[in-house]
């Protein structure tokens, strides 16, 4: 049930993720959503339920729906077209963005699109080789 709710708020028209049934596509859910696919994929994987580097969701859509819908000319990202920028959608979104940038397979998106973006850990949001050496600071203080 969590895997198909989970893929069922990816709009196929936007590429992005809604919070909730009836809802707008909404560029944090890029990472509340989002973020899932890493660890559900995995465990599906290590089950021998889904295919090394199979994909349950569409990861160039939804860097389709964030560079182009969701990216604003001056800087920072929106909820959505015809709303402004703000912090809080710009983090979200640009962690969407790094989650869906390290998919295995991306035909069709651009290399710019995704040079350069740092893989993130799904569970702490934080770039990956930081949360390794903060587990790691902790395992040495024990």
């Amino acid at each position: 049930p969590l895997v198909r709710w989970l893929v069922g708020r990816q709009m196929a028209h936007a590429g992005g993720f809604q919070g909730r049934t009836n809802k707008l596509v909404d560029s944090c859910y890029s990472f509340w959503q989002g973020g899932a696919f890493p660890l559900v994929q995995s465990l599906l994987q290590s089950r021998g339920e889904l295919a090394p580097g199979g994909a349950i969701y569409n990861a160039p859509a939804l860097l389709d729906y964030l560079i182009v819908c969701a990216q604003v000319a001056q800087g920072g990202l929106r909820d959505k077209p015809g709303k402004g920028r703000d912090y809080y959608h710009t983090c979200y979104a640009l962690s969407g963005l790094a989650v869906a940038a390290s998919a295995s397979e991306l035909p069709g998106v651009p290399e710019g699109w995704v040079n350069g973006v740092r893989l993130i850990n799904p569970i702490f949001n934080v770039v990956n080789d930081k949360v390794e050496a903060a587990l790691e600071h902790f395992r040495a203080a024990e």
